[in-house]
């Protein structure tokens, strides 16, 4: 899928081609094709101290955790509570993903950012 994406796309294959995770690749090729109308994406956005998987503005951050399926360590998941406090209190919301989300459906992992910008109400979120 990657792939076949940045072989169509001049655009997709410069944005690809400046993300290395493997997972992190595949939600961009999946949010690339459906993205909204005149949304941008920045893969590894530097924000204050932190740098981010993807920024997609003007101010929605998009992190894609872990690997496969790997358990954070206690540190691991304080800071990156620490940064996520960070980048709310800079007004930026903060939409994370398990590694596990991306590799079984990234297309879904895409959605519910497009349907957040869009500001609709996804489905298994609180409040939904």
């Amino acid at each position: 899928m990657v792939e076949l994406l940045a072989k169509a796309d001049p655009d997709a294959r410069r944005l690809l081609g400046r993300v290395e995770r493997p997972l992190a690749r595949l939600w961009l090729a999946a949010w690339l094709p459906e993205a909204p109308d005149g949304t941008r994406v920045e893969p590894n956005c530097k924000i204050g101290p932190y740098r981010v998987d993807f920024l997609v503005l003007p101010r929605v951050v998009v992190e894609i955790d872990g690997e496969g399926p790997v358990r954070a360590s206690s540190d691991q998941v304080v800071r990156e509570r620490r940064r996520d406090r960070y980048l709310v209190a800079q007004g930026y919301a903060v939409l994370r993903f398990a590694g596990d989300e991306v590799f079984t459906n990234p297309w879904r992992c895409a959605e519910e950012v497009r349907h957040y910008l869009l500001g609709h109400r996804v489905a298994g979120l609180e409040g939904a």
